[in-house]
């Protein structure tokens, strides 16, 4: 056995690559969410499954839990992979090193990249072309803060993950009422100018614990859900060498340590715009293990041994797709669903791969199936799945 890890947040995709890709290195891992119903822990990669309390409603109780398993479990090392558990860990980052090995961003540079308008502060600094930004901090200042902005705008949460919280603003009347909208949930929120896009991109990165680089990917997203303006659900691997060095230079100047990912938008023009920063493994991390840097095994040999050999090449053209729902809610929602490029029953044969869907390993989907018979009443779950809170436009109030 190469050890013992302890992986938070079985329910996202990117947990099952992670789960996945280090139970195959011959890693026990256990894997530990909200609910027993989540796709990575039905992984066969996963040796034991573990149930927490909420980190958003119960971070003591969250914190407690996860000290009194690592040391129960004796865990050598542990990955919290989502927002909520990453953000308690970062917290008490002092006391959670003490139990086990952790890789951990430090304490500035994470303040600053989990927060949308300090990072965008922090690329303009770095040389990054960012859209033009007014950082509210008074309500009342607000119509005068936007008013060298051209409509249409994005409202945009300073923290907030899968496109939730992103209102587009087109008339300058509806600017106070959806801005207050948001700001009830995500105060303050940054205001952007809208950038219409030919194409997103994510830079996929990794630092040892001497903030060097040791892996960097790129891709290109090529479906959403929403149709265009929501969460990635297909994407392609790409090379963008001119992206992906500011990628480094942005993460260099925090000095960056561990996983993070950085999204672009690409206009008509071929400018590149630096849009955020996720602290974090991002969810569709299974097609660059797919190409060939296999970023949850880098960061543990960086967890467990220091460092870990830098990967330079992978390959390029593989496509792979969250199938379970989102791509299916894609090909619902898209009028032009039979042109779409790759064809939605693209397989292997074309290059398409799957984020969870594996006959070497069938069972997260059953754990994916259960999960929808867990929240099954949860109005609020449904909502957030199929519109809710991702990228809503705005036209007429």
């Amino acid at each position: 056995m190469e050890g013992r890890i302890l992986v938070t947040d079985g329910q996202p995709r990117m947990s099952l690559a992670i789960v996945r890709s280090l139970g195959k290195k011959g890693v026990e891992v256990l894997a530990a969410e909200k609910t027993r119903f989540a796709p990575a822990l039905f992984s066969k990669y996963c040796s034991r499954s573990l149930v927490y309390p909420d980190p958003k409603k119960n971070r003591e109780g969250f914190f407690a839990w996860l000290v009194e398993n690592l040391v129960k479990y004796r865990c050598e090392a542990c990955i919290p992979v989502d927002d909520a558990t990453l953000d308690v860990v970062m917290e008490r980052k002092e006391e959670a090193e003490k139990v086990c090995r952790f890789v951990l961003p430090p304490a500035e540079g994470y303040r600053i990249a989990a927060d949308k308008g300090l990072s965008v502060q922090a690329a303009q600094r770095a040389g990054l072309l960012c859209p033009r930004t007014v950082f509210p901090d008074d309500l009342q200042r607000l119509d005068d803060l936007v008013n060298e902005l051209e409509f249409p705008v994005v409202i945009k949460p300073r923290k907030s993950s899968g496109s939730r919280g992103i209102k587009l603003v087109t008339e300058r009347q509806d600017l106070r009422r959806l801005y207050l909208h948001v700001h009830k949930e995500y105060p303050f929120p940054i205001i952007q100018e809208y950038i219409p896009p030919a194409a997103k991109y994510g830079v996929g990165l990794l630092f040892n614990k001497s903030s060097q680089p040791r892996a960097c990917f790129v891709q290109k997203q090529v479906r959403h859900y929403p149709v265009d303006i929501g969460t990635s659900v297909v994407q392609e691997s790409v090379f963008f060498p001119e992206l992906a060095e500011q990628g480094l230079k942005l993460m260099r100047a925090l000095n960056w340590t561990g996983i993070a990912e950085l999204e672009f938008l690409v206009d008509k023009q071929g400018k590149a715009y630096f849009m955020e920063i996720n602290p974090r493994f991002w969810a569709s991390v299974q097609l660059a293990v797919m190409a060939g840097v296999d970023f949850p095994w880098l960061l543990y040999q960086i967890i467990m041994r220091g460092d870990a050999e830098e990967v330079k090449a992978y390959k390029t053209g593989l496509k792979c797709r969250w199938l379970l729902p989102g791509d299916i809610l894609h090909f619902i929602t898209n009028k032009d669903r039979f042109k779409m490029d790759p064809p939605f029953l693209a397989g292997k044969k074309h290059g398409v791969y799957d984020d969870i869907l594996s006959l070497d390993d069938p069972l997260p989907a059953l754990g994916f199936v259960l999960a929808c018979f867990r929240y099954m009443f949860d109005l609020q779950m449904w909502r957030f799945v199929l519109k809710g809170d991702y990228f809503e436009q705005h036209s007429d109030g």
